[in-house]
């Protein structure tokens, strides 16, 4: 009911009157663009809160612009942990690990019926296509996780395609009660022009009635999709919209920071990252060279759309202590459950586990108290509660 709510909400700020958009854009609030050149990119996947931390970096995005992949403005709390987002900022400092949001742009991978589940194997089948689940994965009103789903129950998916096993990794799964579209992503294959059909994966789709279509529409273009959601008399998914599926790249010369998978594999110096070619000729790799399949993140500058990478490193810490992060005010303390609630600005409040905590900063368990800033490092488990392993008090 509230999920359903909260939807219905999301709708109308997506119509807010043009009067109110002009508004807010002179304000600095809106516009979907931001009014500051930026001169950072990062894209990523959101792991904790404080505004919101990608790539270890602690952006503050109060004065940010947030967008989906169709660019449609929303809100603060619409960027949640387990997202991949791309961030447009103001100078990074990366010793401090912190950076000023001026735009922020959000993208899931699917939303669609679910068609199986093997809780054993901790997979979903979706449109065809296996999606694996783990240990941090988030669920959103899926109070048990996987064990939660069933065949016929619409989801929300985030996460990447792992090249190396072909199969999807979620990073987040949200039921969505009711959705009123679909959308998948995928590399087209079968294109027929004169039918108007292509395949993603095992769904034929039917884009008889796009007109907008990326101009290099063709075989091994990698797309996204909004369909309708019911198909037709054939049995195909029918496509209102088809856009080119890579998340896009900074503008050129641009400091950049991409973490996630390498899924082509041309040699040890080029491949590509999220569908983003990389030149690697000139970097450090510091945990050698990499290989299709291999969680990364690499730092340098865009030019001409292609990465030309300073550093290549490899990035798994799914099953880290300290995965994910979370900075606000202690509001209640329960010592006999060894837990507290922290409070965050846009998340409102958050259960924390202290009783495995291995280290403390700047204080001791005995500060646990209301009323207390802290830094929480640790990683959040089914029902939302981040067990903690390191706990530094702020000023």
């Amino acid at each position: 009911m509230l999920k359903a709510l909260s939807q219905r909400l999301a709708r109308l700020r997506y119509g807010i009157p043009i009067a109110a958009s002009v508004l807010l854009a002179a304000c600095g609030g809106g516009g979907g663009a931001p009014s500051e050149t930026p001169t950072s990119y990062t894209q990523g996947q959101i792991t904790g809160y404080g505004s919101i931390i990608v790539n270890g970096v602690r952006f503050d995005d109060r004065h940010a612009v947030v967008v989906d992949d169709d660019d449609r403005e929303g809100l603060r709390d619409d960027l949640k942990i387990g997202m991949w987002v791309e961030v447009e900022a103001s100078e990074v400092d990366r010793d401090r690990g912190v950076g000023r949001a001026l735009r922020v742009r959000w993208a899931n991978e699917f939303v669609g019926p679910v068609s199986s589940v093997d809780a054993g194997a901790s997979t979903f089948v979706l449109f065809g296509q296996t999606i694996e689940v783990r240990p941090a994965t988030q669920f959103e009103d899926l109070p048990a996780g996987l064990a939660s789903l069933a065949p016929g129950d619409v989801v929300e998916v985030h996460g990447y395609f792992n090249a190396a096993t072909s199969r999807y990794v979620a990073t987040r799964v949200e039921a969505e009660d009711d959705a009123d579209h679909y959308k998948l992503r995928g590399i087209v294959s079968e294109l027929d022009t004169t039918a108007r059909t292509f395949r993603l994966g095992t769904e034929t789709i039917d884009y008889s009635g796009v007109t907008d279509l990326p101009a290099n529409l063709a075989d091994g273009l990698r797309v996204r999709v909004r369909l309708l959601t019911e198909q037709n008399a054939s049995g195909q998914w029918v496509a209102v919209r088809v856009k080119h599926g890579v998340r896009r790249p900074a503008p050129d010369r641009v400091e950049s920071e991409i973490e996630g998978v390498v899924d082509t594999c041309t040699s040890n110096t080029s491949f590509s990252v999220n569908g983003i070619p990389v030149d690697a000729s000139t970097a450090v790799f510091r945990d050698g060279f990499v290989t299709c399949g291999d969680e990364v993140e690499v730092e340098g500058q865009i030019e001409a759309g292609v990465m030309r990478a300073a550093v290549v490193e490899r990035e798994d810490d799914d099953d880290s202590l300290e995965r994910n992060e979370l900075h606000g005010t202690i509001v209640s303390v329960d010592t006999s459950a060894e837990t507290f609630v922290l409070r965050h600005e846009v998340h409102g409040e958050i259960s924390v586990s202290y009783r495995n905590v291995l280290r403390y900063e700047d204080g001791t368990r005995a500060d646990l108290v209301p009323g207390a800033e802290v830094e929480v490092r640790g990683r959040f488990v089914l029902g939302g509660v981040l067990q903690a392993a390191r706990v530094e008090f702020e000023d």
